[in-house]
């Protein structure tokens, strides 16, 4: 094979510009469980396979840690260096959700499990709503509008910006930090190196939430930093790293799946008229939208990996894995595996037998699950019922992360109204 393929998969860049999905199809149909050394300082195991991956998502905290080493990739070799990278600091040490093991993940889970809940997100549909009919509003006045920043990015980043009670004022500076930890290798974001420019950006938004989460501390209240601010562990309160970390992470998880996942989902849909048509004659169709917001998720698959280290030596896919080495599951690969999907590299908002790994699967699956479901199915009602003829006005851009890897500008233009949001 290629070895510049594993040097492509390694480099944010390439995602800006290339197609790490064709590299990916390679693999999944000639070495599903492909060793993968590129430009990091140690090399990991590819999974491609969407059984395979079920295995090691099935299996954690028995055969897979996520503690060990932490739950991505590092973007760049400057960011793999546990002595400068804040990202990498906080991320091997246990202090996050997503990045703990055993007792202490399902203890700390437990705190915000009603939040996420079905019920839970349901108290929030007024919300979701209101902000979706304010977001629409704004932009039929201006007949045009940056699908991704406008419209996709704007929905989730106020709802979780409420949930985190954070003020308005503040959400644009928090968005900026966020895409420089997010995507450090992105020009856009890019404050001087890639570990300069994670370590900034990861560096300010904990800081920010640990502070926001400090000053509530002893204090009633259901917003995500107050719960934070006084959950315990093992009987005793999070450290202030812990606060930070997991405030960045709910943050960060609260609006990049939903910007994603719908920037992909209505681009498609713009390309595939006949669709878009169905979907719009089926708009009070529960079912028929739910079906649709699935397929969004499978075809963006917002985040594009996740990574476990191996607890034993293991077999997968016939390829024996050692003790302490990096298993790498692709998103982006699993959720197009040709033996798990009908046709999987055509978008079909009908899809019925939709088993996608979007939201992930066992212990570490998505705790936002049901809030993006929810965001989503309210956008995409209101996007397609009213909003009427839409057009691409430019080249959409992709971002340069081969972490959340996405749409980050999409302009569009459509007729305009003078309705003014209430």
């Amino acid at each position: 094979m290629d070895s510049s393929d594993d040097w492509k998969l390694t480099d944010p860049s390439f995602f800006a510009h290339g197609d790490p999905r064709e590299i990916l199809t390679r693999w999944r149909q000639e070495d599903p469980v492909h060793w993968t050394e590129g430009r990091l300082a140690r090399g990991f195991w590819s999974i491609t396979r969407h059984a395979d991956a079920m295995q090691v998502f099935m299996n954690e905290n028995r055969w897979f840690s996520v503690q060990r080493w932490g739950a991505c990739l590092p973007q760049s070799p400057d960011i793999d260096d546990v002595d400068k990278s804040v990202f990498i600091q906080l991320a091997r040490s246990a202090s996050q959700i997503a990045m703990m093991d055993g007792d202490p993940h399902t203890e700390l889970r437990r705190v915000f499990a009603q939040r996420f809940s079905p019920a839970g997100v349901q108290d929030l549909n007024l919300l979701i709503k209101r902000c979706a009919r304010e977001i629409l509003d704004d932009v039929l006045q201006r007949g045009e509008c940056d699908f991704v920043t406008d419209v996709a990015g704007r929905l989730p980043l106020a709802v979780i910006a409420a949930m985190m009670d954070i003020p308005k004022s503040d959400w644009e500076m928090l968005y900026r930090w966020n895409n420089m930890s997010a995507a450090p290798e992105d020009p856009e974001w890019s404050v001087g190196t890639a570990e300069e420019t994670s370590s900034e950006g990861t560096a300010r938004l904990v800081e920010y939430c640990t502070r926001l989460a400090l000053e509530r501390r002893g204090r009633d209240g259901e917003d995500l930093l107050t719960m934070l601010a006084n959950a315990r562990v093992d009987g005793k309160l999070l450290p202030d790293e812990h606060l930070g970390f997991n405030g960045m992470m709910f943050f960060a998880a609260g609006h990049e799946t939903t910007r994603a996942s719908l920037s992909a989902g209505f681009l498609e849909l713009l390309r595939a008229p006949d669709q878009l048509r169905r979907l719009k004659a089926d708009i009070d169709d529960v079912d028929a939208v739910g079906r649709a917001v699935e397929e969004c998720v499978r075809w963006a698959s917002p985040l594009t990996h996740t990574l476990r280290t191996a607890t034993q030596d293991i077999e997968i896919g016939g390829v024996r894995i050692r003790e302490g080495d990096w298993v790498v599951p692709w998103f982006i690969s699993i959720n197009f595996d040709e033996r798990a999907f009908e046709r999987p590299d055509r978008f079909d908002a009908a899809r019925r037998a939709n088993d996608h790994l979007g939201f992930a699967k066992g212990k570490h699956h998505c705790l936002g699950i049901h809030l993006a479901r929810v965001e989503l199915r309210a956008m995409l009602q209101m996007l397609i019922g009213e909003l009427g003829e839409v057009e691409l006005s430019g080249e959409p851009e992709m971002a340069a992360s081969n972490l959340f890897w996405g749409l980050k500008h999409m302009p569009v233009s459509f007729p305009r109204s003078s309705r003014k949001a209430a």
